[in-house]
């Protein structure tokens, strides 16, 4: 047990050696993964906020099924709720929908032009299209709306987020992975006599190449805390704005869309070990042989 405490102790001071070698190519590591961690993480936040507002609006979708004068609402309504994918029924009358336009808008006194209504809300919003061509065989139902077009168009926008987000994220990375690649090969270079010696000493490969995996870490872990603050910051300064637009938009949407900053704080951090720590390990795995 001390004796691996030493050997960490050793790797962890020998990882500081390194990171003071690389003088100002640790700022440039640490800024252009940084810089690939932010697009990930605002692609990422904006993409599962999308994901909300689409769920959300979903929650919200009804059809609405516009009846002739001769069909009975009631029966109707009735007839309705025992499809499967029905969750609830309102029937809103052609005389209600008339008074509460009049309460609304100056009408002229005309006779009432409305149609009874059923608004009809589903147990998921997969299944309009499943429900909207039965509706469309009844023969008590003259018409019928949902704005289903409006969700599909979101679920694009969002696809194409995620599409869009991957790719610079990935072209991002692998500059990243480059330059992380050859600051340490700079490392190894100015300590290969020190390595060379190690080595005849018998140590470890372990012990001479954790060092440097664990300095491409340290790299990932500081441009993941980098690209939080810079997430946090946008968050703060345009959050209320969106809110703002977003419930000027859809007021219905009273939930809490905005997708929280943590996992994506936790997730940035993971990738950005993953890559700073992979891009060091495939770097010293290929300059160091022992």
């Amino acid at each position: 047990m001390l004796r691996s405490l030493r050997v960490f102790r050793r790797v962890c001071i020998e990882t500081l050696l390194g990171l003071r070698a690389s003088g100002w190519s640790n700022w440039l590591v640490v800024s252009i993964l940084a810089v690939a961690l932010t697009i990930f993480g605002g692609v990422l936040q904006m993409t599962m906020t999308l994901k909300n507002l689409v769920n959300a609006w979903g929650n919200q979708i009804q059809i609405s099924a516009y009846l002739p004068d001769s069909a009975d609402p009631k029966t109707v309504a009735h007839e309705i709720s025992r499809f499967s994918e029905v969750k609830q029924v309102e029937i809103v009358t052609k005389d209600v929908a008339w008074n509460e336009m009049q309460h609304t808008f100056k009408v002229a006194s005309v006779d009432n032009p409305l149609p009874n209504t059923l608004h009809i809300k589903l147990s998921s919003p997969d299944q309009v299209e499943v429900l909207a061509p039965k509706l469309r065989l009844m023969s008590s139902i003259e018409s019928i709306r949902y704005p289903l077009k409006v969700a599909k168009k979101i679920n694009d926008v969002r696809h194409f987020l995620e599409l869009a987000g991957l790719f610079v994220t990935a072209a991002l990375s692998a500059a990243t992975l480059t330059v992380i690649g050859n600051t340490i090969h700079l490392v190894i270079k100015a300590r290969h006599k020190e390595i060379e010696i190690l080595s005849l000493m018998g140590v470890g490969p372990f012990y001479i190449k954790c060092p440097f995996v664990f300095q491409g870490a340290v790299y990932g872990a500081m441009a993941a805390i980098l690209a939080t603050a810079v997430l946090l910051g946008i968050h703060l300064y345009i959050d209320p704005y969106v809110k703002d637009q977003l419930f000027s938009l859809a007021p219905a949407l009273t939930q809490n869309l905005e997708y929280s900053l943590v996992p994506t704080s936790l997730l940035m951090c993971a990738l950005g070990v993953v890559v700073g720590a992979g891009g060091s390990l495939w770097t010293s795995g290929r300059y160091i042989k022992l």
